[in-house]
């Protein structure tokens, strides 16, 4: 089985959407795993109204607000699939996307113990183009993030990830820290672990509204999250990878200064 997983924070206007692309999944082997981050909208009755349709497996857990990142964590502790997808609650699935992938892809990785997962091309509504062409030459190849990183040809792609893998990579969440950059997680795993890059599209993402988007979040108030992640970036990525890319190189450190400002100033 397959688990994919949606964070939701007051998005119900945007989970219809995401719903029906599920729907639209000719391979049907997964569950929907909703975790609501403390919504006080009426998220609980649209899911609850999804349930009720009794089309695909869904699965809905509500927490006190802790965080898109708590939210991550409990997910993977509590998925049942092997493999695991997050899906944010206003992005979608590309119809029958599912069964290319599962047919074709995920065999060439499931006995390479060196091998987390896939990452699929995610595409930008706006443009109608692949967020990012790192190695768009290729149909699939397999390669470590800190590449990608080195490349400069960066943005958002859509994994698929080893549930049992995910569990040694939770995020380090307090209850003071409810965000934590995503590219925490990549600057980790991959001293350990390589990705089977696939440029066939997998998502879809809508970038042009801002509710509760979390990549454009304050900086001074999740200071604790970015100084945490900037942190691993510098401790984690190669040195090769940032000369590649000395661009990312300059703004994690400025980045990585700026937070350390704010965490001693907020003391």
């Amino acid at each position: 089985m397959l688990t994919i997983f949606t964070p939701t924070f007051n998005r119900a206007k945007y989970l219809d959407k995401c719903y029906q692309s599920l729907l639209k999944q000719a391979y049907n082997n997964f569950e929907w795993l909703i975790i609501d981050d403390g919504s006080i909208d009426n998220t609980k009755e649209i899911v609850d109204g999804f349930i009720a349709e009794n089309r695909i497996t869904i699965r809905y857990i509500y927490q006190e607000n802790a965080g898109k990142q708590a939210a991550w964590n409990r997910a993977v502790l509590n998925a049942q699939g092997e493999y695991f997808i997050g899906v944010d609650s206003d992005d979608v699935l590309i119809v029958n996307s599912l069964s290319l992938f599962f047919e074709k892809y995920i065999p060439l990785i499931e006995n390479k113990d060196d091998v987390i997962g896939i990452r699929a091309l995610s595409k930008k509504e706006s443009s109608q183009n692949a967020d990012s062409t790192y190695a768009i030459d290729n149909e699939c190849m397999i390669d470590s993030w800190f590449a990608e990183f080195g490349s400069r040809i960066f943005g958002e792609r859509i994994d698929i990830l080893k549930t049992d893998y995910l569990k040694y990579y939770l995020y380090p969440v307090k209850d003071d820290i409810k965000f934590i950059p995503e590219i925490w997680f990549y600057s980790v795993l991959s001293k350990k672990y390589k990705f089977l890059y696939v440029n066939k599209y997998l998502g879809l993402f809508f970038d042009e509204h801002g509710d509760n988007r979390l990549s454009r979040s304050s900086l001074e108030k999740n200071a604790k999250g970015h100084f945490i992640s900037r942190s691993a970036m510098l401790k984690n990525i190669p040195v090769r990878y940032f000369l590649s890319n000395p661009v990312g190189l300059v703004k994690t450190v400025i980045r990585w200064l700026q937070c350390y400002y704010f965490v001693m100033k907020n003391k």
